[in-house]
């Protein structure tokens, strides 16, 4: 089962496509808020599930950052800051709604609606690179247990 959720963390590339796609139509070719809502529903999805993967998995770029304890802390602080702006642009564009009371705040209104998967996406990362780094330091402590064994067992 554990397998099935890894491998869903593929369906992120489809999304981030479209995401991309919504993204700069809505942007540069066609403006139009209501493409760049849709933009940024989609690449909340794939952050979501690029947050999928196995924490098994560690990069050497994420070993750095676990090695040096003020990199993890300065990344999980981003991630959590970026949350709570996140949650603040949100219900900025939510507000439009009441505050201009015509079309172009439903639009904004409907955009910061499509900005509630991408808040969530950033704190299941920020799981995500917890979990990590629990597994990193874990993992740490078994090859010293084990070294230590292994350098007894010779030295004997």
């Amino acid at each position: 089962m554990i397998r099935f959720f890894h491998y869903l963390q593929y369906v992120q590339y489809p999304f981030t496509v479209l995401a991309v796609y919504y993204i700069f139509k809505g942007s540069f070719f066609q403006p139009n808020l209501a493409n760049v809502g849709i933009g940024v529903l989609c690449m909340g999805i794939a952050f979501a599930f690029s947050s999928m993967g196995d924490v098994k998995q560690i990069s050497k770029k994420e070993e750095k950052v676990f090695a040096n304890k003020k990199k993890f802390r300065r990344t999980s602080l981003f991630l959590l800051w970026l949350g709570y702006l996140m949650i603040f642009v949100t219900a900025v564009f939510i507000c439009q709604k009441w505050l201009l009371n015509n079309e172009i705040g439903e639009q904004f209104y409907q955009l910061g609606l499509n900005c509630f998967p991408l808040i969530i996406a950033v704190f299941f990362t920020l799981k995500q690179l917890i979990d990590k780094k629990e597994y990193h330091e874990l993992k740490n402590k078994k090859n010293l247990v084990t070294e230590r064994i292994n350098s007894e067992s010779t030295s004997e």
